[in-house]
């Protein structure tokens, strides 16, 4: 069951220098990692819609757009973007459309429905 859901998730992100990839914050889930690298203004969204997600999750339990991750300096905030069923910050639930209060934090548990990630900060920056 899980490794027919860790098939089921894909990153499209534009290509990315080394550096950025080895000094970026990520999500990570056992072995899939996601490097949070920004381009422009716009927020990293998570969600089942292949043409608007950077990190597609296809579960039907995860909305076409259902997050996003945005970053403002070098702090990211996690961001309901109206999901029927839930975005998770170390298991409490944000109010849909709802920001994060805090920025992530090493180590801190983010859940789309039942798909679980640990958001990781490179140890040079902890």
């Amino acid at each position: 069951m899980l490794g027919e859901l860790t098939s089921k998730i894909k990153l499209h992100q534009r290509p990315m220098s080394l550096n950025d990839a080895l000094h970026s914050a990520r999500l990570v889930r056992k072995t899939f990692e996601v490097p949070l690298v920004f381009r422009g203004d716009g927020p990293l969204l998570i969600g089942r819609d292949e043409r608007m997600a950077s990190l597609v999750i296809n579960d039907p339990f995860i909305s076409r757009t259902h997050a996003a991750i945005l970053q403002e300096e070098n702090e990211f905030y996690l961001q309901d973007l109206n999901s029927k069923n839930g975005t998770y910050l170390n298991d409490e639930r944000l109010n849909p459309g709802e920001r994060s209060s805090r920025p992530l934090q090493h180590g801190d548990k983010v859940r789309f429905n039942m798909v679980e990630f640990e958001f990781v900060v490179p140890e040079e920056s902890v």
